[in-house]
């Protein structure tokens, strides 16, 4: 074979070539750029045409040599049909009928294909080089993936992925993450994927944490150090890699996996800390939007809880601008005032609190960010020009040291003066409540001793003296006195109850039967219904007595000019969620109760009766209260309905 001095590497004189060519000085030089053995070869008579420094490295020839084997030599199994671009395995021969596997690829180098670059590449090399582009593939589409675990549904998943994606990078048969418990000095086993769980202790003592926490490789055989190691070797683990978890260099826990197929260490523990590092990220990110929708529900929370108070309490509540001027008032401030809240909003303040001195003075304060919780009581008008008392506060609401809102409490203090009023009243009526018992008891006796010494004179007088008559208008007004008395001390001083099973249809019946005669007198029809297996009542007989004796005297002598009909019913009362009770209606034709004294009737010492004393309906209320009952009234022009309401009394089973 002859050379060229144009390059120490070219074998053949240049082929002919269709269109300019590169000289050939250029063509070597861009040859032995190609890192692997290339040669050109003459496909017509299976010459070397050309071959890079790679080609007699690996062959050991010298480009010198002119006993170089042509291709049909040193590729056996190169056929004519080799097409551009194919690749496949095949056979190279050395001198000394030493054989390559090699992985060869062919490239037609003009149209007819009479010009072939093969490259020649050892299969192993091959091989190795093919396992890479596969790992950096699977490198690729594992960064892919672990850059979206952030789009995961929650951490849980995030994590699951996570470990999925590590697993199968690392050929592990197991993979597993521990969390740091600092209180409790250890690590937990939080997540596991892979046969081989159960072998990864369920906690790691952080006694000696820079150990546990360095990145590290263990193979079956090795000495164990570390806790997790010494745990790899009693399970009969083949290998064991670490890597920290850390964020910002707080260390959060530890991933760890094992069994994993040979390869190099320092692969290995890249590889699980690069995925350590993307779970630290994936732990943040949901750490921080952890934070964030805390720190949003704690506000929705703190708002939702204003405006409940805002809506609900019955302090009219203003909000201002700095300006002083009205952003928005709540629902008390706008029934206090009688304003809706589009009509005072962008309003100054002073022009809807009117009437207040030193309000001004107080928003001044505000202004600088002192609160004024009492600026004390004051005469404010109403939209109406109603004058009503209230109390008022002034509080400024700041962020830092800005100043945003300010907030007016404003509390109508009229209800309270009507509490105030009413039970300054109560305690009057009970002082005079107490008086008159006092004076009763003194006055009875007296008033008996009259009654006596009237009841001698009238026996002494002749039948026709005319002094009788006065004796007896005298003997009336004492029994009048008398009454009344009793009737003031028997509701300054309720009896004590004996609560026992009554039968309230017997009890009625003698009630009613001794009062026939005066209602015949006044000719009033007794109607008296009892419903069928009523059950008796827990009730004070005599005090009951008392009750139906007020009622129905009522009754009679509302009917006492034209007469009418007296109605008495007893039943059951309608179902209701507390316990069983019945129901007893006393009802009359009179003339009914006017609308604006119904509410009046059960007060002491009301009445419309000349000759009453305004307590029987009082007292009537106040026993059938402490019987755990309730009374009712319905009037109406031509009758008037009570009802009264008693527990019943049911056995029960043991």
């Amino acid at each position: 074979m002859t050379t060229s001095p144009l390059s120490s590497y070219i074998l053949a004189p240049l082929p002919s070539w269709q269109g300019a060519l590169p000289a050939s000085g250029q063509f070597s030089a861009l040859l032995n750029a190609i890192s692997d053995a290339t040669i050109v070869i003459d496909r017509a008579s299976g010459q070397l045409a050309f071959a890079n420094r790679g080609f007699f490295e690996m062959t050991g020839f010298s480009p010198l040599e002119d006993d170089i084997p042509n291709a049909a030599t040193l590729l056996p199994e190169l056929e004519a049909g080799w097409s551009s671009g194919e690749e496949r395995e095949t056979r190279f021969l050395l001198p000394g009928k030493k054989t390559l596997a090699m992985w060869v690829s062919v490239t037609w180098l003009d149209k007819p294909g009479q010009w072939l670059l093969i490259q020649l590449v050892p299969l192993e090399v091959h091989r190795w080089r093919a396992a890479q582009m596969r790992r950096e593939d699977q490198w690729l589409d594992a960064l892919e993936h672990l850059a979206e675990l952030t789009n995961q549904p929650d951490l849980d998943s995030a994590l699951y992925t996570a470990l999925e994606i590590g697993k199968n990078l690392l050929g592990a048969q197991t993979l597993g993450m521990y969390r740091a418990d600092i209180q409790l000095l250890r690590l937990a086993r939080v997540l596991t994927l892979g046969t081989d769980g159960d072998k990864l202790p369920a906690f790691l003592a952080l006694e000696k944490p820079a150990a546990t926490y360095t990145p590290s490789l263990w193979l079956s055989g090795q000495h164990a150090v570390t806790e997790l190691q010494q745990a790899a070797r009693t399970n009969d683990l083949a290998s064991i890699v670490s890597a920290p978890i850390e964020i910002n260099g707080n260390r959060l826990g530890l991933l760890v996996a094992a069994d994993l197929p040979p390869t190099n260490a320092r692969q290995l523990i890249e590889t699980l800390s690069i995925l350590a590092a993307h779970i630290a990220a994936t732990l943040q990110h949901y750490l921080a939007i952890n934070t964030l929708n805390r720190s949003v529900k704690d506000s929705q929370r703190a708002l939702a809880i204003q405006d409940a108070i805002a809506e609900n309490t019955r302090d009219g509540i203003f909000l201002l601008h700095p300006s002083l001027r009205v952003l928005d008032m709540n629902p008390a401030a706008e029934l206090i005032f009688g304003y809706t809240s589009a009509e005072v909003i962008g309003v100054p303040v002073d022009n809807v609190i009117i009437g207040l001195d030193n309000l001004p003075a107080g928003l001044r304060m505000a202004l600088e960010g002192v609160a004024s919780p009492d600026l004390g009581n004051a005469r404010l008008h109403r939209r109406s020009g109603q004058v009503f008392p209230a109390h008022l506060q002034l509080l400024p609401v700041k962020v830092g040291r800005e100043l945003i809102n300010i907030v007016v409490l404003v509390r109508d203090m009229s209800e309270h003066e009507e509490i105030r009023a009413r039970t300054q009243q109560l305690e009057q009526r009970a002082l005079l409540g107490e008086i008159t018992a006092i004076f009763a008891h003194e006055v009875r006796n007296p008033v008996n001793n009259i009654s006596t010494g009237l009841q001698l004179m009238e026996m002494q007088l002749p039948a026709d003296d005319p002094g009788r008559d006065l004796v007896e208008r005298l003997q009336t007004d004492c029994g009048r006195l008398t009454h009344l008395m009793e009737s003031v001390l028997a509701f300054a001083k309720p009896m004590e109850y004996k609560i026992v099973p009554t039968n309230l249809k017997q009890t009625l019946a003698v009630l009613l039967e001794r009062w026939r005669p005066r209602m015949a007198r006044a000719n009033v029809e007794l109607i008296f219904k009892v419903e069928e297996n009523i059950p008796p009542v827990l009730a004070d007989a005599r005090a009951l007595e008392q009750v139906f004796t007020n009622l129905v005297s009522n009754a009679i002598n509302a009917m006492r000019q034209e007469g009418g009909a007296l109605a008495v019913r007893v039943e059951k009362a309608d179902e209701t969620a507390g316990p069983p009770q019945l129901r007893v209606s006393v009802s009359d034709t009179g003339p009914g109760i006017p609308a604006e004294l119904r509410e009046k009737i059960f007060q002491p010492f009301f009445t419309t009766s000349a000759q009453g004393t305004g307590l029987g309906l009082a007292i009537t209320q106040r026993i059938i209260l402490a019987h755990k009952g309730s009374i009712q009234v319905e009037s109406f022009p031509g009758g008037t309905i009570f009802k009264v309401f008693l527990p019943a009394f049911s056995e029960r089973k043991n």
